[in-house]
């Protein structure tokens, strides 16, 4: 039995638009991040003075947004229909 069958009717319509704004949140803040963390590993912006843990840091946590955003994205499949 699936999750969604698990689940009351009267709940998949908020739990389907609570999907989607995860999916939404976690791909834009993941953009952002990620991007920002590719431009600080190759020093393309002039921010001075982190390392390049600290910048792949920001790239890995954006790259994890993006895969809550694809999570979201699943659910957001699994309750809407």
């Amino acid at each position: 039995m699936s999750v969604s069958n698990r689940v009351p009717d009267p709940l998949k319509g908020p739990l389907g638009a609570a999907s989607l704004g995860v999916m939404i949140l976690g791909l834009v803040v993941g953009y952002i991040f990620t991007m920002l963390g590719v431009t600080l590993v190759l020093n393309l912006n002039g921010i001075q003075g982190i390392s390049d843990v600290e910048a792949l840091t920001v790239t890995a946590t954006g790259l994890a947004c993006i895969v809550a955003g694809y999570f979201g994205w699943k659910g957001f499949m699994g309750f809407a229909y």
